[in-house]
This record gives C-alpha cells, structure tokens and sequence, in this order.
C-alpha cells in the first residue's frame, strides 16, 4: 500500500466490525448485590455478577393478607347491642302486662313496743351527764360558769350591766364594730342563748374579768364551730395589724389563749393590757377577757380558762 508521501507499507486491515449493543430498558437494573457478599467473591465473580446472573424485571412484591379482624368485631358488637336490646325489650313487654305487686302492710303487728307507758316504777333512769352532754347545758347555762374569786366584786360591763346574768342577741353585738353585720351573723348560725359573768378586784379596776358562753342550736348548721373559727381569727390580729402571740389551752383540742403585746391607750386611762381565750366544748363557746394595767401573764388567763372548760 502506497501512502500519500509516497512510502509504502502492509495493506491496511479491515475495521474491526462495529459490536451491536443492546439497549436496556428503563423499568430495568443489575440485581440487588446480597448484602453478605464481598467484593471479588465467587459468589459475584471477580469483577461483578456471576457469570451467567440475567438481569430483568425484579418480582412483584407480595401482597399483605386481608385484616378481617375489625369486621368481625364490629358484627360481634351488633349482635350483642341487638340481643340486649331485645332482651330489655321483651322484659319490659312482659313486666307490663303482669298485675302490680303490692306492698306489705306499714302496720306490722307485733311491734316491740309497750301498748302503755311504763309506770314511774319502772322507768328506765334517765342518761346521766357522763353520758349525754345536753343533760347538763340544756339546763341553767349561769351554773355553767366558774364562781367568782374571793376578794373580787361585781364589774360594770358596757353590754350587760354588772355581775351574772344573760344577755341579748343586739347586747352582744352591741360593742362590735359592724353590730348590724355581726348580730345577722349570729342569727344565721343559730345562736340560742348567752350567758354572763364579770368581776374586779374589790378597791380597784387594775384587773378586769369578763367570761361568755354563746350556745349554738347547731341543727341547721353547726354555728358553734363556725363563731370559733371567727373569734379566733379576730382574736389572732393585733391592733396594728401583727399576729397575737398564742398558747393551746390544756383540756381543749381547739383552744387558744391570746395575748395582746401592746397596751390599750386612751386619754385619761392608764394603758391597758388584754388578753383572750377562745374554746369550743360541743354546742357552747367560751370566749374569756383578762384586762389589766401591767402585762398579763399567762398562767393567769390560762388557769382561769381551764377551769371554765372542766365546767363545761
């Protein structure tokens, strides 16, 4: 073979036949390589699938199993609701045809009771005051209260005169601050009736004392408790707005002595010191005030509060 530049060499052979190549599909790709096989394994040949591993069209993936388990409760449930229903049904249908059922009779004979009362013979003794609490504050509530001491006289009080004695529902309220708002109340909480004592030692007015006791009916609504919880609070908060110092009274699981730490000043009186106990014993509370010109101490309001409460 001549080439243009005028040298010659071996005939030139033939182009080697172009290699038909087989397009691929689209919705195709090499199969899934296991995840367990190792590059250059005999499982994937040395440089890639086995020999002979055709590729095509993955399986079509299998269908999950129909649930039929809700279908088959929900009919269990309508067969239930259904058979209720038409067992109330049938019940009522049947009940309302059938004749009432009377009553027994509300006068049984051979009740045990007597026919007559019992002669007073034979009269079971009344309860004693061990045993029923109203046997003793249903009666006189002035013998309730502690006699006074010896070497003291009667003291002047601004609601109730002097000495023992009772007082008024607008008596007791009448040195309150709000005596329309106060006496209503104590008219809600059932107040039944108020008794009073007060003394002074005799030549003097250093030291004042002054004892009540409220019974509540305590029907409606316990009123007893209700006026504890109230004088207690009031008797709790000092004239400039301080909480009072306080002690428990011994015999009483609600009780509280309180002592006021600032004197009560007026023009022309000597400063005045007070302190106040509050009980509850059933249906009767116990409210005491101590006035004197010194500092109170407190064995002095307590002791005198204990005693009124072994009273009670």
């Amino acid at each position: 073979m001549t080439f243009p530049d005028g040298t010659s060499g071996p005939p030139a052979a033939d182009d080697p036949p172009t290699t038909r190549l087989t397009p691929i599909r689209p919705d195709t790709g090499p199969p899934p390589t296991p995840s367990n096989s190792v590059y250059g394994s005999p499982a994937a040949g040395a440089y890639g699938p086995a020999a002979g591993a055709a590729y095509g069209p993955p399986p079509p993936a299998a269908r999950p199993p129909r649930r039929r388990g809700l279908r088959t409760a929900l009919l269990l449930a309508a067969a239930v609701l259904a058979g209720t229903l038409g067992g109330v049904t049938y019940g009522y249908a049947e009940q309302a045809g059938e004749p009432p059922t009377p009553l027994p009779p509300l006068n049984q004979p051979g009740l045990a009771h007597p026919e007559k009362p019992l002669p007073d013979a034979e009269a079971p003794e009344p309860l004693s005051a061990a045993q029923d609490r109203r046997v003793k504050t249903d009666g006189d509530l002035r013998e309730l209260l502690v006699s006074k001491p010896a070497g003291t006289v009667d003291a002047e009080t601004d609601i109730g005169g002097s000495g023992e004695g009772w007082l008024a529902p607008y008596e007791v309220v009448a040195d309150t601050g709000a005596p329309g708002d106060m006496l209503g109340f104590m008219l809600e909480k059932g107040l039944r009736r108020t008794a009073f004592t007060s003394w002074r030692k005799e030549g003097g007015f250093d030291s004042v004392v002054m004892i009540n006791l409220f019974q509540f009916r305590n029907d409606a609504t316990a009123g007893s408790v209700d006026y504890l919880a109230e004088q207690q609070m009031i008797a709790s908060i000092g004239m400039t707005g301080g909480e009072v110092p306080s002690v428990s009274l011994k015999g009483s699981a609600n009780g509280r002595a309180y002592f006021l730490e600032e004197p009560y000043e007026e023009a022309g009186v000597p400063p005045l010191y007070q302190g106040t106990a509050v009980a509850r014993r059933g249906d009767i509370v116990m409210e005491i005030y101590l006035i004197e010109s010194s500092p109170i101490e407190e064995k002095d309001l307590t002791k005198l509060a204990e005693r009124q409460l072994e009273r009670l």
